[in-house]
């Protein structure tokens, strides 16, 4: 009778589970509005649900198999278990797990600065939920930094109201500083519905305007350290609060300020899949030539934001330039910079090793070097492809003097 009942129970759990996971994912893919590719999707979240099953599931085995009924699968119940265990593990505890890393980098500053570098967001399926952006504001606001820098990649199928779900962010206490991605773009410029309405209610450049983000493609400013303005005995970071939107190219001679510490100047690509896309290009390419001259001109150190390390080909030239490329934790960047260190085209800093480079994923974080020019890629937050992750997201502290 015992049995007759556990049977009953675990099929009527079983089958509210998997009910549960269909019907919610669903409506989650709904939220997430794709145009196309909404069964490949939907399949996405019915992973990502399923691991918050994963505890009951493994309930109902362990019972089982206490009650007798499952004692010829001994082995393979425990590895059931213990697999539904590291599933849970890396899709619902592991991106929670804020990481700060902690790094050097000699630039030959006359005054040292500290900024948050966060890379590969991801809002949407996976991450940027309300929990996870309370977590990471929470975090980037007890450090002490003078700027955050965020190096793209935003998005991941977000919902429509982009301002709703980003506005978490706005509680940051720090000036911050971005750029947008290739994938960012697409979201932005490319996903519309069949009647050609924008995809989203909020583009991305809106939401940075509501929520006080200096968007910095393809042009420089000054940082706000809280230690340069000392005439007049308060922070730039201050005086500069109401200017964060109306930045514009920073002129050869505004670079060279005597107050100024250094230059950050936003390496912005544009969408790859524009419709004539070798316009574009020539277009990318003669935006980012201009830059690379206009910061060949100045004495003062420039620290480079870029969303994708693409090509180490339009960095300034000049040997006498102190630039630092930060970067973020792109697929294509680790198969570029992986490419480029089989050409010995960058090496690894000898001050500092690579970061992970025992780990399992086998990813290209660190600080590389590059003739004179620093290269840092970020390890990253935010989750894509698939819903777990194998290492913690990072928050990358730079130290720069």
């Amino acid at each position: 009778m015992t049995d007759h009942v556990f049977y009953t129970l675990s099929i009527s759990t079983a089958a509210a589970l998997l009910a549960y996971i269909v019907l919610w994912s669903g409506l989650q893919t709904f939220n997430a509005n794709p145009i196309n590719r909404f069964v490949r999707v939907w399949g996405k979240l019915v992973l990502y649900y399923a691991a918050y099953t994963m505890p009951v599931w493994s309930a109902l085995l362990l019972i089982g198999w206490t009650q007798g009924m499952l004692e010829q699968q001994s082995l393979l119940v425990s590895i059931v278990i213990v697999l539904m265990v590291l599933y849970f593990y890396t899709v619902v505890i592991q991106p929670s797990r804020l990481r700060i890393e902690h790094h050097n980098i000699d630039l030959d500053l006359s005054v040292p600065m500290t900024v948050a570098v966060l890379a590969d967001l991801r809002i949407g399926l996976y991450s940027g939920k309300p929990r996870h952006i309370r977590k990471l504001v929470t975090t980037i606001n007890a450090l002490s930094v003078d700027a955050v820098l965020i190096t793209g990649d935003w998005l991941y199928y977000p919902s429509a109201d982009l301002v709703g779900q980003l506005m978490l962010f706005k509680g940051i206490n720090k000036p911050v500083y971005t750029v947008m991605s290739d994938s960012d773009l697409r979201y932005q410029s490319m996903n519309t519905t069949n009647q050609g309405q924008p995809l989203l209610e909020d583009t991305l450049a809106k939401a940075f305007d509501v929520l006080d983000i200096s968007y910095i493609g393809q042009q420089c400013t000054t940082l706000p350290l809280k230690c340069v303005d000392t005439v007049r005995g308060q922070s730039l970071a201050q005086n500069m609060t109401h200017h964060k939107h109306h930045q514009a190219n920073i002129k050869p001679d505004g670079l060279g300020d005597k107050q100024v510490v250094a230059i950050l100047c936003g390496w912005q690509s544009r969408l790859r899949q524009l419709a004539d896309s070798q316009v574009s290009h020539a277009s990318d390419t003669a935006d980012k030539a201009v830059l690379s001259t206009e910061v060949e001109q100045t004495s003062k150190p420039i620290i480079i934001l870029d969303s994708q390390y693409d090509s180490i080909g339009h960095l300034p030239s000049s040997s006498q330039l102190r630039t630092l490329l930060i970067t973020g934790a792109d697929k294509v960047i680790y198969k570029n910079i992986g490419l480029a260190k089989s050409k010995k085209e960058v090496q690894p800093s000898s001050e500092q090793p690579i970061l992970l480079s025992n780990s399992p994923a086998k990813k290209q974080y660190g600080l590389y070097q590059h003739g004179s020019t620093h290269i840092f890629v970020s390890g990253g937050i935010g989750t894509r492809g698939l819903p777990f992750r194998l290492y913690q997201p990072t928050i990358d502290v730079l130290t720069i003097r």
